[in-house]
């Protein structure tokens, strides 16, 4: 089983918190959780995991996208 499939699965606050201690950079932790997701999902999304992640919901969907 892949590691994002388990990462996709699990509670938000859980995820990011397992991927920080794993040192994972924001810019991969959002795009992981937001892979595959249309731009409204996404910006649901945002508006919960960005203060989980200390950073706006816009800088959340910016870094979705390959910049």
């Amino acid at each position: 089983m892949s590691e994002d499939y388990i990462l996709r699965y699990t509670d938000l606050a859980a995820l990011i918190q397992m991927a920080k201690s794993r040192g994972w950079p924001t810019e991969r932790i959002v795009r992981v959780i937001s892979a595959g997701l249309t731009y409204a999902t996404a910006r649901e999304l945002a508006h919960k995991a960005a203060p989980l992640l200390d950073i706006t919901v816009s800088e959340f969907l910016r870094l979705r996208k390959n910049e």
